[in-house]
């Protein structure tokens, strides 16, 4: 089981079913959960004027840490009254980015938290931001959850969406804490190659068997995208079943552009209905 979760403080929505469930998670895990607010402290300007004055600089900085020891004390107030062990803590942005130091966080910790990151959101960039930073430099599994979210219960029916990558091997060996406990596995697999650089000539067959293995019940789907994104294969899919949990490998700006972060998992942030484990 996961021992020890992190929740960022990225907007508002942190604040309320997120916060709730991120709670109730941490306490079916026996889990210690660290609600972590970062300064939005200013980001230095540079432009053909010249870059920000220091005066002006350390007046923004030190309106953000007054700001973010307001919202620490809100939330240890809310926290004092749930069960298990919560920590709020406040983080040290002065230097760096504030999702930087959030990954520099998320590496003592065996799964980050973040809110779906919905268009209609103003804090929806700051979220992919976020995101793709813990993703990338954390070397821990993010589970990205919608508003709505909550964790009465361990994720009982989960989704894998399976392809032969690293990172989607890296999600379901991330995952597998929720996999063990979990009544149905299913490998969801959109458009299949086949052939030795694809899913080979039964797609689905090595990573279904691996995880049976593992003591799973593991069932196989595949299914054709007909041209719509498979993003939206996905999540269709993962409504359909009435998944808890979809798992699935996070690409980042690191690997060749929008092909990455910029495409199915940047849609998946943005549209899912669904808890999903990303891991890179």
């Amino acid at each position: 089981m996961f021992k020890s979760l992190l929740l960022p403080y990225v907007n508002d929505l942190c604040e309320g079913a997120v916060l709730s469930s991120s709670m109730e998670l941490a306490e079916k895990m026996a889990a210690h959960l660290v609600v972590l607010v970062v300064p939005d402290a200013p980001r230095p300007v540079i432009s053909e004027f010249g870059a920000n004055s220091y005066d002006i600089y350390a007046q923004l900085t030190t309106a953000a840490n007054e700001r973010a020891s307001e919202l620490v004390a809100k939330l240890k107030a809310r926290c004092a009254k749930m069960p298990g062990s919560i920590e709020v803590r406040l983080a040290d942005a002065t230097a760096i980015f504030s999702s930087d130091s959030a990954a520099l966080h998320a590496r003592y910790a065996d799964l980050s938290i973040l809110p779906a990151a919905p268009t209609s959101h103003p804090d929806s960039s700051l979220t992919h931001e976020y995101c793709e930073n813990l993703l990338l430099n954390s070397g821990q599994p993010v589970l990205v959850v919608p508003a709505q979210w909550t964790a009465l219960q361990l994720p009982k029916r989960i989704v894998i969406a399976w392809q032969p990558t690293r990172e989607a091997s890296r999600a379901v060996r991330d995952a597998m804490p929720f996999l063990r406990q979990a009544e149905s596995v299913e490998i969801l697999i959109v458009d299949p190659k086949l052939g030795a650089n694809g899913h080979g000539p039964e797609p689905g067959a090595d990573i279904a068997a691996h995880l049976a293995r593992h003591g799973l019940k593991v069932q196989v789907t595949t299914q054709a995208s007909f041209g719509k994104p498979i993003s939206e294969s996905l999540l269709a899919h993962a409504r359909f079943v009435e998944a808890d949990l979809l798992v699935a490998g996070g690409y980042g700006h690191s690997r060749l552009s929008e092909f990455l972060f910029g495409g199915v998992t940047r849609r998946l942030l943005q549209n899912t209905e669904t808890p999903i484990l990303f891991s890179h």
